[in-house]
């Protein structure tokens, strides 16, 4: 069966507008042109529009997506059970959140009462959620299961104090940053000391090895450079990697 534009849009539940933009840039073609100059669709562009549709719900970039659809049935699949996990994760972190709200209601009309690690656990999960949606496959290539699974939980598994002193530590870390201090200063060798107590918080043994493998996935995923260019100005990143890679020696 072949749609004209209108009719694939009303059944898409798009615009038209949408569907002939994705036609300028190369995203959805239709099968073909009539000579009265309307676009037409069968059903490899239904399917099509179906994954396109499905990539945007997910805030898949457009240019992202036409590389996806451009993928082998094999790597598309692979795409999107990584999709799949990450909005699974989401789900849960949003399942904690729910929960939180529902017990911090009860327990301000007097209802019920929650203990100080409660208070905490939802926020505390909601970071190793955006951790793992984000950085995941970096780190298991990086460390091995029982390593991350020990930080997992070695952070789940925080008091409230220390929650709170983990926060405190990475404060004052970014505000050091930001004066972009000399590699031999006193400043420099403090953001060292916090970063390195800040990885205690996360991680079950230290090693300055580990610490300097980090410093370098730092350097060389854009995603990690912004979180501390971010909040500590630009080059936070470059300098925090210089620091680290001189005072965490063996």
């Amino acid at each position: 069966m072949a749609y004209q534009i209108k009719q694939l849009a009303k059944l898409a539940g798009v615009s038209v507008r949408t569907l002939r933009y994705y036609d300028e840039i190369g995203l959805l073609p239709p099968a073909y042109t009539g000579e009265n100059g309307y676009r037409y669709y069968e059903t490899a562009q239904v399917d099509q529009l179906q994954q396109i549709c499905l990539y945007r719900e997910m805030a898949v970039p457009l240019a992202d997506i036409k590389q996806l659809l451009a993928q082998s049935p094999a790597e598309v699949v692979t795409a999107l059970q990584t999709q799949y996990q990450r909005l699974l994760a989401q789900r849960q972190q949003l399942d904690g959140l729910l929960a939180l709200v529902q017990t911090t209601i009860k327990t301000q009309q007097g209802g019920t009462n929650m203990s100080d690690s409660e208070k905490f656990n939802a926020f505390k999960q909601q970071k190793l959620t955006e951790n793992d949606a984000n950085f995941g496959e970096e780190l298991t290539k990086k460390y091995d299961a029982q390593t991350l699974k020990e930080a997992r939980q070695r952070f789940a598994n925080l008091s409230e104090a220390d929650y709170q002193a983990m926060q405190a530590t990475e404060a004052q870390l970014l505000t050091d940053l930001k004066t972009k201090p000399a590699l031999d200063s006193a400043v420099a060798r403090r953001i060292y000391q916090n970063h390195k107590k800040w990885l205690s918080y996360n991680w079950p043994t230290y090693t300055a090895a580990m610490h300097r493998n980090l410093a370098a996935m730092y350097q060389v995923d854009d995603r990690f450079q912004s979180y501390y260019d971010d909040r500590a100005g630009q080059g936070a990143t470059a300098s925090l990697c210089q620091i680290i890679t001189h005072y965490a020696q063996d």
